[in-house]
């Protein structure tokens, strides 16, 4: 095999797609905290589905277009760092195959070498260890066996294998992992990507996914009805093209002539497909949502001067952000990250000169900038990486003060906050020297694992007291999770007020899933 064409291309994404669909819930165990909480095989997944999801919705026939699809698609669709680090590999991709019908070894070569550089480039401070480890040393490999006359399968397969590998010692790079007892969860939803592609890549089954399938009928926008005449072989392939990339397909195919109807969403990518295969006789594109496709554009001028949206999740943060009139609130956080489309969206709906994003969780940060960065909108990141922070943060903001140092004075403030959440150990490891059981809880101390107890309460509170005594802590605020009855909590709180005396203790219901206690100490 010596060249990749588009639609083997694209039989390789779906092929990805398929593969990591099956383990990605392996993926999600290799967390290296043992919460219920890990999702970097989730969000891959998802990243990769909306990727295809955009190849599948249109004609395409050549792999740059394919390439294009899938970077447009995985950029908007990119959920967790781990998704996003996953779109710039596709980007990385897309820039290489610009202007090319087919791929040849000296492509696959440099499509690994361009996917490792857009992604470091994408990461403030790369860590090696992790995905971005195994991406690099697959395009080491790329380059160090490329030969011209190489068959394609071969040369992925080596590669491929360079990044196993790799993946194999990240363990040996990040400590943490190898005390956990895991490999780089990023890196090996990487790997059953790849070897996704490679299966389909060696398999002469057409495989097909109607990403479409969550839709009703009614969901679509546009209903497309044609008569097209042309050459007999090239009516059938499109026919069959039709069929694969659209919604309820009806056609009748005569030797020269084929008509067809058929619900899309994108009907200018396919009638430019169908403008390549024969001679329109009759085409008409009716409007099935004239009543929401024709609405006038609003032209409202912008009306003020800052516009907030928070990624928030439990009962109790929602009402507090709606207290603090914060214009779009998206649920999210652990285990349910927002896309970058979806930040996008809500960017775009708010009418205002400037415009600041609360992620409040690590993992929504780059998805937050990269929303950011595809607006024509002036938006701000704060990068806070907790719900209480954002509150701390939007107390801190001055209309009078510029957008500049309003992000400032917000990323100052979180600096100074600790942050401690309990949760429970879903299995038996080590983290940072601690011993942890199953079923026993854990608690997180400004992201490291400081404590274990089979109490929830003692858990908190050894999770809590050295930081106390050591930073000169004024305040605690105990935000109790959906987990816990609000007796319990008052008698914790009540608890905390007599240990510590010195500080002010303030209970708060957020009900957040998954994290019993969130606590702020400032």
């Amino acid at each position: 095999m010596k060249s990749i064409d588009a639609n083997k291309l694209q039989q390789m994404i779906i092929g990805a797609y398929e593969y990591l669909n099956e383990n990605k819930d392996l993926v999600n165990e290799l967390n290296v905290f043992p919460v219920p909480d890990g999702d970097t095989g989730t969000n891959m997944f998802m990243t990769i589905k909306s990727g295809l999801d955009k190849v599948n919705k249109s004609g395409l026939t050549s792999v740059e277009e394919v390439s294009k699809a899938l970077s447009q698609g995985t950029l908007m669709g990119a959920r967790g760092n781990s998704g996003v680090i996953l779109s710039q590999l596709v980007r990385g991709m897309s820039k290489t195959l610009k202007g090319k019908d087919t791929i040849y070894a000296t492509d696959v070569r440099d499509i690994f070498a361009n996917a490792s550089k857009t992604a470091y480039k994408a990461v403030m401070q790369p860590t090696e260890g992790t995905i971005l480890t195994v991406a690099n040393k697959m395009a080491d490999k790329a380059k160090e066996s490329f030969n011209e006359d190489i068959e394609l399968d071969d040369y992925l397969i080596e590669i491929i294998g360079a990044g196993q590998v790799a993946l194999d010692n990240t363990p040996n790079q990040l400590p943490v992992l190898k005390e956990a007892g895991v490999v780089d969860s990023g890196g090996q939803g990487l790997i059953f990507l790849l070897r996704g592609a490679l299966n389909a890549l060696n398999s002469n089954i057409d495989r097909d996914i109607d990403l479409s399938e969550e839709k009703s009928d009614d969901d679509f926008t546009y209903k497309v009805e044609f008569e097209l005449a042309g050459n007999e072989e090239k009516l059938a392939s499109l026919n069959e093209n039709l069929e694969r990339i659209t919604k309820n397909y009806e056609s009748d195919l005569n030797k020269d002539l084929l008509k067809s109807t058929f619900k899309t969403d994108s009907p200018q990518n396919i009638v430019q497909m169908i403008l390549m295969e024969g001679v329109i006789l009759k085409i008409t594109v009716e409007n099935l949502k004239p009543e929401v496709e024709n609405i006038p554009e609003n032209k409202e001028a912008i009306n003020k001067k800052y516009g907030f949206i928070a990624v928030s999740r439990g009962e109790g943060y929602n009402a507090i952000m709606e207290s603090m009139n914060i214009d779009k609130v998206i649920e999210g956080g652990q285990t349910m990250n927002p896309s970058t489309e979806d930040l996008y969206k809500a960017v775009e709906e708010i009418k205002a000169e400037n415009i600041f994003i609360f992620p409040n969780n690590k993992n929504i940060i780059m998805s937050a900038k990269q929303a950011a960065e595809v607006s024509d909108k002036n938006v701000f990141v704060v990068e806070t990486r907790s719900i209480p922070e954002a509150f701390s943060a939007i107390l801190e903001f001055d209309e009078g003060m510029s957008p500049e140092e309003n992000l400032e004075n917000m990323n100052e403030i979180i600096e100074d906050i600790h942050i401690a959440e309990v949760s429970i150990s879903i299995r038996d490891t080590s983290v940072n020297d601690i011993k942890i059981r199953k079923d026993d809880y854990i608690g997180i101390l400004d992201g490291k694992i400081v404590a274990t107890d089979s109490s929830i309460e003692k858990t908190c509170e050894e999770t809590i007291a050295d930081i106390i005594e050591e930073d000169d802590i004024s305040l605690i605020t105990i935000y109790y999770g959906e987990d816990i009855e609000k007796r319990r909590a008052k008698d914790f709180s009540k608890k905390l007020s007599k240990k510590f005396k010195d500080v002010d203790c303030e209970l708060v219901y957020g009900g957040q899933p998954v994290y019993y206690y969130t606590i702020t100490l400032e």
